[in-house]
């Protein structure tokens, strides 16, 4: 999926629509928030920060008050809408990263071969490493053939705690920093549906 947020005008945008679907959660999780720690929790300058809001602002996706900014009504429902949502799970032993951040993608286990496009996306967007897990025939699969519920039952119980469905697609990301771990597991969900 993708949502140009980039401008015509001025300097080249240093964000993505990874870095839009990030900006959302991260107002949702917090109800209201400042631009400043906005742009800490992204891991951008408050300039690229001012521009992913105007973007925000433009496509009626958040309001701004003088306490801070918040999710719209429009916002709330481009979130829902989308089949991908982050999930708190991780692993020491499927992925390399201090920080992590799991992303659930709905109905697209068939889309999955290796994992090895999801990995090279994450990497791209500067993780250190993605496992992808998916689920077919009620079986927690690490592709292409390795049975989770077999070989790490624990973990699978993990997986299928977060939401995890026949069809769905489970990806878990690593990296030093969470603002990269997360651009990293949107980059990853957007590009997969």
């Amino acid at each position: 999926m993708k949502w140009s947020t980039e401008t015509n005008r001025g300097p080249a945008a240093r964000h993505s629509d990874a870095h839009l679907f990030v900006a959302l959660n991260i107002i949702l999780e917090n109800g209201c928030i400042s631009r400043k720690d906005l742009s800490e929790e992204l891991g951008l300058g408050e300039g690229s920060t001012r521009n992913l809001l105007e973007t925000m602002k433009t496509w009626k996706q958040i309001d701004v008050h003088q306490q801070g900014i918040e999710l719209s009504k429009f916002g709330m429902e481009t979130l829902e809408s989308l089949p991908i949502k982050f999930v708190r799970i991780t692993s020491s032993t499927y992925v390399k990263g201090e920080h992590q951040q799991g992303i659930l993608i709905k109905d697209k286990a068939d889309a999955i071969t290796n994992g090895m496009k999801q990995r090279d996306i994450g990497i791209k967007y500067g993780s250190e490493g993605a496992s992808v897990f998916i689920m077919r025939n009620d079986r927690i699969m690490f592709p292409p053939d390795v049975i989770v519920d077999e070989r790490d039952p624990e973990f699978a119980k993990k997986i299928r705690a977060v939401g995890m469905s026949e069809g769905d697609v489970l990806v878990i990301v690593g990296s030093e920093d969470l603002p990269k771990s997360r651009i990293a597991a949107a980059g990853i969900g957007l590009e997969t549906i």
